[in-house]
Formats: C-alpha cells, sequence, structure tokens
C-alpha cells in the first residue's frame, strides 16, 4: 500500500491537471455498488410545474404553466412558500406558457435569474427569454429581454434553460409544429440556442452554411427539444428530445450541428422525402434512440458525487408518456448511452423536469395538471453538523476527534493566541496526515491533554518560537509521545512558515501557495487547496516578499504558485516577483472578500466535495483546525458570517453539492440560524 504521502503527491498531480485543463469525466464502469435512492414529496398542491432551480440563497425556485413562479424557502419537505411571481403577458396553453428557469452561475455577485416564457407580444405568440434581477425582498425587478423571435405552439414548444460554466445560456426551441423550420438556418425554431448573459451572440458560435451570418444558433434540426444537461467533468451537453410515432432521442450537442428533423429520425430513419433533405450520412445520429414506441423523454441531469457510487455521472432521464425515471450509462466518451433502469414507474404521474439539486440530489417536478409535486431523489442523506468546544482549544480537539484515529503519524502543535504559525502549519500537518492542536504560551489546555493522550501521536511538531510555545510547554508534551519532540521556527512568521515547509516539503512540489502574514482569512482557505496539492503554504509581506519566503521558494522550485487573496493583501509587485522561483504559472485567486475570496479557492480546486468545512470568517482559531482537518479530507473550507452564510458562500456550496457540512465553533461563532438556514438549503429531514 503506498504511504499517504505518495497518495496525495499523486492526487496533487490529478489536481493540477483538473485546475489546468478542467476536471476529467466520471468514469462509467464498476465501483463500488448500487445506490440506495430515496424519494420524498417535498412540495405538492402546484399545477403544471414544469421546471425547478436553486438560489445561493437557499431558495428553491418552481414555475408553472400558468406563468407562476413559487418561491420555496429550501429544499427541505413543506419548506414555506417565501413569494409567488407572476411573469407578465404569459399565454399558457398545450405545451407553452412560463417553462425553464436558470440561476446565474455568478448570482453571489448579479442576483440573476432567467425564464424562457411564452406570451403575447405585439399580436404575436412568441417565445422569450428574460433576465431578471432578485431584490432583498425576493421580488424579481429589472426584466431584461434576452432572446426573442422564437415562435410559440402549442405543441413542439421546447424552451428549456440553462446556463453553463462559463456563464453561458443555452436555450430549446421546438419547431412549434412546422418541421422545416428546424432545417431553416435563419428560423430559431428547431433548434438549440446559445447566448450570452447579455443576450449578446458568444463569438464561437457556428455559422451555419446558409445563414446570414453567426447567430444564436447553435445546432439545428431539432422537432421538440425538451431538456438540457451538462456532463459533470467535461463541456458536453446533452439535450432529450420527444420523436413522432418512434425515435425519442439524446443527443450530444455540437457547434453546429444538424440532427437531421424532420428528414431523419434516430439513426438515420428516414421520416421526411421533402426535397431538401439531404443523404442521412449529411446528419447527426442521437446517443440514445427509444425506437418505437416513444416514451417522452423530458428533462434530464447527471449524478454527480460519491453518494451515486456505481451510478456516479450516469444520467437519469423523466418521462411524461411512460411516467417513470430512466437511468442511462455513458460510453467512455460520451457519445452513446446504454439504458441501464426502469425507476418509480408511475409513482407520481407525468414526470417533466429533472435537476442536480443541492447535496447532489436529484429533483424532479410532475406535469399532471392537478396536484402537481416536486420530488426529492436522494442517494445519501445530507447531514449538517457541528464540531466545536468549550472554547478554542476544546474546539480543535473536537476537530481531531472528528477526524483523527489514535496513533497519527504527528501532530502539529501551535499557539492558540495568533494565527500565523499555525497558517504554514496546517498545509505540513495535512500533508504528514496529523492533525493540528492548540496550547497557549505557558500551558497544555486540557481539551488538548486529553486529545494528545488519545492521539498517542508517534511524533509531536511545535510550531513557532519560545513567545508563542515556551520551553517548558514542549517538555510537558514528552509525555504524549514515544517519539521526538521537535520545534520548528524561525526569526519571525515569515522565517518560521519557511522552516516549517523546509522541514516538510521536498524540492518540485506542485504548487506553493503565498499569502499575506498580516490576516488570516485568504490563508485559512488555502490551507486545504495547498494540502490537495501536496505544496506548503508560504507568507509575504503585502509589498515586499521577505528574504526567508524567497530562499525556501528558491530551494522549492515549485511547478506553479498561487497568490491567495487581492492586491491589498498581496501586491501585484510581489505577484511579478514570484515569477521568479517558478517555471510555470503565478495565478491570483481572490475575490471581492474573504468569503468570495474562500469561495474563488474552492471554485479552482474542487468541481465537487463530499465534505465542506465552515468555519467563521471574523476570526482564526476554529479554522486553524478545520483547515487542517478539510486538507486532510481532501475537501475545501469556506468562510460564513456569525449569522448568516453569504450568498456567495452558498453559491459554492450548490457547486460542490456537499452530503455532509461541517460547521466548525461554538453557537457564538457561528449561530444555530445558520445551522438551520443550510438544513433547509439541503432539505436535511
Amino acid at each position: 500500500m503506498l504511504p499517504r504521502s505518495s497518495i496525495r503527491r499523486a492526487l496533487a498531480i490529478l489536481a493540477a491537471a483538473a485546475v489546468t485543463m478542467g476536471a476529467a469525466a466520471q468514469p462509467t464502469g464498476v465501483l463500488a455498488a448500487a445506490p440506495t435512492l430515496t424519494s420524498a414529496v417535498v412540495q405538492d398542491g402546484l399545477q403544471y410545474t414544469w421546471d425547478l432551480a436553486f438560489t445561493p440563497d437557499g431558495q428553491m425556485l418552481v414555475t408553472e404553466r400558468a406563468g407562476r413562479v413559487r418561491v420555496f424557502a429550501g429544499a427541505a419537505i413543506d419548506a414555506p412558500l417565501l413569494r409567488t411571481v407572476t411573469i407578465p403577458s404569459v399565454h399558457a396553453e398545450g405545451e407553452a406558457g412560463l417553462m425553464g428557469v436558470a440561476v446565474d452561475i455568478d448570482y453571489a455577485a448579479n442576483r440573476y435569474v432567467y425564464v424562457c416564457a411564452s406570451r403575447d407580444v405585439s399580436g404575436q405568440w412568441l417565445n422569450q427569454v428574460l433576465r431578471y434581477r432578485v431584490a432583498a425582498d425576493l421580488s424579481w425587478t429589472a426584466q431584461t429581454l434576452l432572446l426573442t423571435g422564437m415562435r410559440a405552439a402549442t405543441n413542439h414548444n421546447g424552451c428549456a434553460v440553462e446556463m453553463d460554466r462559463f456563464g453561458r445560456l443555452w436555450v430549446t426551441m421546438g419547431d412549434a409544429g412546422v418541421g422545416l423550420r428546424a432545417q431553416n438556418p435563419n428560423d430559431k425554431n428547431g433548434k438549440v440556442l446559445r447566448i450570452n448573459r447579455d443576450g449578446t451572440i458568444p463569438s464561437d458560435n457556428p455559422i451555419l452554411p446558409g445563414a446570414a451570418g453567426r447567430t444564436a444558433i447553435y445546432s439545428m434540426g431539432h422537432r421538440n427539444p425538451q431538456g438540457i444537461a451538462f456532463r459533470p467533468g467535461t463541456d458536453q451537453v446533452y439535450a432529450a428530445e420527444h420523436g413522432p410515432e418512434l425515435d425519442d432521442e439524446i443527443n450530444v450537442i455540437v457547434a453546429g450541428g444538424n440532427y437531421g428533423w424532420p428528414c431523419y429520425t434516430g439513426a438515420g430513419h428516414t421520416y421526411s422525402a421533402d426535397p431538401s433533405c439531404g443523404p442521412a450520412g449529411d446528419y447527426r445520429n442521437p446517443a440514445w434512440a427509444s425506437g418505437s414506441p416513444t416514451i417522452a423523454t423530458s428533462g434530464l441531469a447527471f449524478a454527480d458525487g460519491s453518494p451515486w457510487a456505481d451510478h456516479d455521472g450516469h444520467l437519469f432521464v423523466a418521462q411524461l408518456k411512460q411516467a417513470d425515471l430512466r437511468r442511462f450509462t455513458p460510453s467512455a466518451n460520451g457519445l452513446t448511452l446504454t439504458q441501464s433502469a426502469i425507476l418509480f414507474n408511475d409513482a407520481w404521474g407525468r414526470l417533466r423536469a429533472v435537476v442536480r439539486g443541492p447535496a447532489g440530489q436529484l429533483f424532479l417536478t410532475t406535469s399532471n395538471g392537478t396536484n402537481d409535486r416536486v420530488i426529492r431523489i436522494s442517494a445519501a442523506k445530507p447531514n449538517v453538523f457541528r464540531l466545536a468546544g468549550a472554547d478554542r482549544y476544546a474546539t480543535a480537539a473536537a476537530v481531531s476527534a472528528a477526524t483523527s484515529p489514535p496513533g497519527v503519524p504527528a501532530a502539529f502543535v501551535a499557539t492558540g493566541a495568533d494565527f500565523a504559525d499555525a497558517l504554514a502549519g496546517g498545509a505540513a500537518a495535512a500533508h504528514v496526515d496529523g492533525p493540528l492542536l492548540l496550547v497557549t504560551q505557558s500551558s497544555i489546555p486540557g481539551a488538548t491533554a486529553v486529545e494528545l493522550s488519545r492521539l498517542h501521536p508517534d511524533r509531536i511538531v511545535v510550531l513557532g518560537g519560545t513567545g508563542s510555545v515556551s520551553n517548558g510547554v514542549m517538555s510537558q508534551l514528552d509525555a504524549y509521545t514515544t517519539g521526538s519532540v521537535t520545534r520548528l521556527a524561525g526569526a519571525d512568521r515569515y522565517a518560521t512558515a519557511a522552516a516549517i515547509s523546509a522541514a516538510t516539503f521536498s524540492p518540485g512540489v506542485p504548487a506553493v501557495f503565498v499569502a499575506t502574514g498580516l490576516s488570516f482569512a485568504d490563508a485559512l482557505a488555502g490551507v486545504p487547496a495547498a494540502a490537495q496539492f501536496d505544496g506548503p503554504l508560504l507568507l509575504t509581506q503585502p509589498g515586499s516578499l521577505p528574504a526567508a519566503t524567497q530562499t525556501e521558494l528558491d530551494r522549492l522550485n515549485p511547478s506553479r504558485i498561487f497568490v491567495l487573496g487581492g492586491t491589498g493583501a498581496v501586491s501585484n509587485a510581489v505577484a511579478t516577483a514570484l515569477d521568479a522561483y517558478t517555471t510555470g504559472s503565478v495565478t491570483r485567486l481572490a475575490g471581492a472578500d474573504r468569503y468570495a475570496t474562500a469561495a474563488a479557492i474552492a471554485k479552482a480546486v474542487w468541481s465537487r466535495a463530499n465534505t465542506v468545512y465552515l468555519a467563521t470568517g471574523l476570526d482564526f482559531p476554529d479554522g486553524l483546525a478545520a483547515g487542517t482537518a478539510a486538507g486532510r479530507g481532501g475537501v475545501p473550507l469556506l468562510l460564513v458570517h456569525t449569522t448568516d452564510v453569504p450568498s456567495v458562500t452558498g453559491q459554492a456550496i450548490l457547486r460542490l453539492h456537499p452530503t455532509r457540512v461541517a460547521i466548525v465553533g461554538g453557537t457564538a461563532a457561528i449561530s444555530a440560524g445558520v445551522a438551520a438556514h443550510l438544513n433547509a438549503m439541503l432539505g436535511v429531514p
């Protein structure tokens, strides 16, 4: 078996590749086991529910065909209805009305939401994409028309909308009952459309043969595309659409692709003899087709996360006519799908949407017309829990007790009165798979002593000079290990961080993380990120690079360097100076404040995480132990206010979809109200 440090180094190499190229698609071979799926109706009494989405503030948005958006307090069962938003001029009939809804990936910053709706406009019935800004009172303001000109119809309407990780909107549009519209490159019906969040046309949209120029049209030849999904770990886009009397399809959407309708369905099955139709080879085949009979494929979403076990990365598709949920296994390249299971057959009637929501759970909507419901499908129940003690020392001990078995290779000990030594020590502790505990300058608190007795570490490492942890404390620590007790220290915090790195990391590390030594917040979230790369965390002054840091960087010769925080924390001059110490890139990870910086660090390093640690952004002690524990577990640390979850932190939690959220610190640091908010957001029973 590989030692833990070797495993971490391998993971670090993978992490480096993920940051550079994007995470790889999940394997589709045989893994651990099939998950046990549970279902729960979270809302009922609705009418023709169509789509749903989640905001970082915890709200669940549900569209009803008639033009209403129901805003619920969260994903929990019977979460309160906070508001009903009515989209003006909606003309609801048949498959038309208020359809898709999407939340901006940068909602925390811009508070944008998007809908696709069939509306009466100057005597015409048109499908339109609208953008709104959500106000503090949850009203929708600043209506902006982003895309129009698509014919609405009672059949073949489409009108799904989703936003990808680049902030581009994807919209499905049916042929409005006129098949040859799908083959007209200047008609937006029968297409998959793609626009920027401001309604402009992306510069890499294709120019279709026969088109007047670059437009919103991304692909053509679609009959009635109902849903869009993005395959995790890739930029592959999938759309499900209704066929005529045969060949419902699931297609992988490519730029400029022509999917054949109405000339062909499925894998080259001739449908129309119109003279404009070319040979079957001119059109793209679907990843899957139903053949005959059709089953009315509708919404779709990928399962993503370890709770899904060997269904991780599989595609789940709702059926209207057959009233079930079907699981599809993608091939390694994602270009073909195999139907693998039929689930929840006729359990709730016609199923319309499938959306991946908080904690990686899937959410379905029904489309029966009366008493429609929102259903939650879970592979694992989410859990929000607290790790805390009576004070900072007891909290660090509680974190260690929850994450460390007895006999750890090392325990790292730092002062609880300041942050600098422990920040650099957190990455080192994670590297050797040991916890971080806190002491006073002159004594070992009782909770720390009890935890050291339980741990019985192979050795103990003291961080910082005698002004931080006295020689007397160092002598007392001898009683808790049969190995050595060593001190890692320098003349100041910068030299101490360099000394910790020099004693722990070999030259050629995958990455070094650099943070200001004058504040704690940016580096707290940087500790688990550094651990994920199997690299150290070093400290700098805002305007100049300390000599000790320079010397250690020169020794380490890292493959790349990350700078944590904005230019007020680490100046551009320092970032430029760092170029001399790596042949790779120097990348700044920063946000508008400490909460946004922690989220930016998490976004750069993790595409998903089964666990997320939360610490207060207002003080450092709880975050020191939490950052080390997160680093050892290979998961991120995010920051919250004492009494609420910043929207940017909520957005990160939604993106990572953890099933476990660990709140570190007592209720004075992070209130019970924050825990309640997270429970509602994740749908914890």
